[in-house]
């Protein structure tokens, strides 16, 4: 159980790192904020806060290295999936830190059909074989047909 808690720990880490870049991003770049709807910049912080919620549960974990507590959640996760009646009951005694982890969890589930993270859900697999091109952005201070190759003089 002790390799499992240093495993989650060592995963958590890059995904911490690469969160707090992508919430700076999306909350300081200008260009970005403002493309960005309430639902989007919703999202990323309630993810942030997942995160760092599975990150404060690892210490707790580390008091239940028999395993039972997380054997309780699984029995908990199987009853809510196949709709079992009084399946909260397992869950009563379990820690808070656990217990806001799984309902912001349940949250995020709620909620992301309403954002943009849905499109995880429509990764176009034809990405993978398609031939490469770049995509050039306008500033706005030229038009398009200025950017064109120049014609050589006669």
């Amino acid at each position: 159980m002790l390799r499992f808690a240093l495993t989650r720990l060592t995963l958590v880490v890059p995904t911490f790192i690469g969160i707090t870049l992508l919430v700076h991003r999306r909350l300081f770049d200008a260009r970005i904020r403002s493309t960005s709807s309430f639902g989007d910049i919703a999202i990323l912080l309630l993810l942030y806060a997942q995160l760092i919620l599975g990150l404060a549960s690892i210490g707790v974990s580390l008091d239940h290295l028999d395993g039972h507590e997380m054997v309780k959640f699984m029995t908990w996760a199987q009853g809510i999936l196949t709709l079992q009646p009084g399946v909260a009951d397992l869950i009563a005694n379990a820690h808070p830190i656990f217990k806001a982890h799984l309902f912001l969890g349940m949250t995020i589930f709620l909620v992301f059909p309403f954002t943009r993270l849905v499109h995880v859900w429509s990764a176009p697999i034809w990405y993978l074989g398609r031939r490469g091109y770049q995509v050039v952005r306008s500033d706005g201070r030229r038009p398009a047909a200025s950017r064109a190759r120049p014609v050589p003089a006669e």
